[in-house]
Formats: structure tokens, C-alpha cells, sequence
């Protein structure tokens, strides 16, 4: 176990290296390491490499790390509340609450009005109330079906809005922005948002460590932890609000990323124990590793041409669940 969690750090480690010198334009390694040795020893560096590297992607690249680690936890939380290793992040509508108070930001104006945190309210206020609203329809009976599917509902009600609102946009340039943030993008990572992530990523893990016993117990199922003694209503709650909050960020910072919450889980427990003190770290450092690479060729694919980041982990990471299941399910 811990020769494989060493390995899954050196390998993010390594990956966050190598993605560095990846993009439009291409920076070899001997070019990364006089550069970082440059800004290590003090020395003035204004260079057009400089700036690639230290401006551009090393925020894009840290906070890639953390949000995949985020997006995965959080698929990590959501299989353990709803018992069903098929949910992901976005599976109580949260996503969709933040897309649809993001898009009409955008497409209102507001975005320009408040700049350059219009969007970011935005998507926050909509993950806010969709969280609102599913957790008031979900009652106090703690029943993690009903609660799916509340979220789902919500989320069908929250993708309308936002396909509306797209729909009467006037401006043409509204309406790309709204599409091209709605599949998810790192372009406009910058340092001041990688200390947001870091925080919600230390909250998600700190809540994972300190009650990994109580989500043991929910995986043996509803009544034996409610016999066990555990509050399983207040459990839940806690659990919708942590990862409605982890999700809210990411979104709001990066637009709607998927499948990254939904295979990482299953990957992380091939590699080791089903115990949440152990997938705790797994989950996290395979979601950062995926994302950091996810992230890379979104950038290099079609350079100097970005891809947005959502395509590309729905393209790969649809046949590898779909490759998943076949082998978890084979026998039915």
C-alpha cells in the first residue's frame, strides 16, 4: 500500500514536471530546470519563456492537480452516500446549478458588470440554491435513492435554465463563451484562484480522514449504521454539503469537467483497500494525475489551437467506465 501511494506521488510530481514544457509552445527540460533554477537563486528573469512557465501554466498545472484531486474525492463521496459506484460529482445537480447561474452571468452582462468575479458568484449562487433545493426535497427519511434522485431532477431543471438562457442570448459572443466555459476549460487559471482550491482540497480531505469510520459504515448500508448508532441523516448532510462546496469551486473556476469523479474512484480502488483511509489517498493522486495529462493535451493536441479539457475526459473516460463495468458486471 504505501509503495503504491510513493509511486502515485512521484508520479504526479513527475507529470506536473513534464506538463510544464507542454502547450503552443514547446519548452525542453534543460530550458524548465535553468529557468527554476533562475527563480530559485533570486535572480531576475523577465524572459518570454519565463512567463510561459511561471504566469501561465504552472497555475494551470496546480490547480489542474488539486481540482482532479477534488473532482475525484468527491466522486469518492457521492458513490459512498448514494451506495452506488455508477454516481459521480455532479449527480446531486450541483454542476448544473452552477452552469446555470454561471451562463446567465455571461449572457446577462453581469459577468462584465462585476468583472472579474461575475462568473465566479455566478456559478457559486447557482450551486448554492440547487444544493438548497435538494436537500429540502431530499426530507429527513435519509434515503440515498431519494436523494439521487432529487439530485437528478434538479439537474434536468438547472440544464433547461441554462439551455435557455443560452437559447435567447443576443450576443454571438456571449453565447461561445457560455458554450465553451459549459465544456470546461483551464485557459484563465491564474495564481490568485490556485489558494481557493487549496483550500477546498485540504476541507475535503480533512473531512474524508476525520470521519473515514462513519463512511465505512454507510457502505454496509443504511440500517446497519443507523444500529451501529451513527446519525446517518446528519451524515448525509454533512457529506451533500462538502462535496456541493468541492464541486461549486471547481465549476466555477474551470467550467463543467466529467468522468474525471466517476472512473478515478474505481481506478483508485483497483489499486488498493475499499477503506476511505486508503482511498482517501489514492482517489486524490490518480485524480490529479489524470486531470495534469488531461490538461496537457488539451493544450498540445491542436496547437496552438486549446481543446476544452471536457471533451477530452468525456472522450477517454466514457470507453474506460464503459470498460469498467463490462469487466465488473460481466457475469450478468
Amino acid at each position: 500500500m504505501y509503495l503504491r501511494g510513493a509511486f502515485l506521488s512521484v508520479a504526479l510530481l513527475a507529470s506536473m514536471g513534464l506538463a510544464l514544457g507542454m502547450g503552443s509552445v514547446s519548452v525542453p527540460m534543460d530550458a524548465i530546470l535553468q529557468e527554476a533554477t533562475a527563480l530559485l537563486s533570486d535572480e531576475p528573469s523577465h524572459t518570454s519563456i519565463s512567463m510561459i512557465l511561471f504566469d501561465i501554466r504552472a497555475p494551470r498545472i496546480l490547480f489542474a492537480a488539486m481540482g482532479g484531486a477534488l473532482l475525484a474525492l468527491t466522486g469518492l463521496l457521492m458513490q459512498t452516500v448514494s451506495q452506488n459506484y455508477l454516481a459521480d460529482p455532479y449527480i446531486l445537480g450541483v454542476s448544473s446549478g452552477a452552469s446555470t447561474g454561471a451562463v446567465l452571468c455571461l449572457v446577462s452582462g453581469a459577468a462584465q458588470f462585476f468583472a472579474p468575479y461575475g462568473v465566479y458568484a455566478g456559478a457559486f449562487l447557482g450551486a448554492a440554491v440547487a444544493t438548497a433545493i435538494v436537500v429540502r426535497l431530499a426530507g429527513s427519511s435519509g434515503s440515498p435513492v431519494k436523494l439521487v434522485l432529487m439530485g437528478m431532477g434538479i439537474s434536468a431543471l438547472f440544464s433547461a435554465f441554462t439551455m435557455l438562457a443560452i437559447y435567447g442570448a443576443k450576443d454571438e459572443a456571449q453565447v461561445r463563451s457560455a458554450m465553451f466555459w459549459l465544456m470546461g476549460s483551464l485557459t484563465g487559471i491564474q495564481w490568485s484562484m490556485v489558494p481557493v482550491a487549496a483550500i477546498m482540497l485540504l476541507v475535503a480531505m480533512l473531512f474524508i480522514w476525520l470521519m473515514r469510520h462513519e463512511l465505512d459504515l454507510i457502505l454496509l448500508g443504511r440500517n446497519e449504521a443507523r444500529h451501529l448508532g451513527m446519525p446517518i441523516r446528519r451524515m448525509q448532510q454533512m457529506i451533500v454539503m462538502v462535496s456541493s462546496l468541492a464541486v461549486a469551486v471547481v465549476v466555477a473556476l474551470s467550467g463543467i469537467i466529467g468522468f474525471v469523479g466517476l472512473v478515478v474512484p474505481h481506478i483508485a480502488r483497483s489499486l488498493g483497500e475499499s477503506r476511505h483511509a486508503v482511498m482517501l489517498w489514492f482517489t486524490a493522486l490518480v485524480g490529479g494525475v489524470v486531470m495534469v495529462w488531461a490538461d496537457a493535451a488539451a493544450r498540445s493536441m491542436f496547437s496552438p489551437e486549446e481543446l476544452p479539457i471536457g471533451i477530452l475526459t468525456a472522450s477517454f473516460g466514457a470507453p474506460v467506465f464503459m470498460w469498467i463495468i463490462s469487466r465488473k458486471y460481466k457475469d450478468y
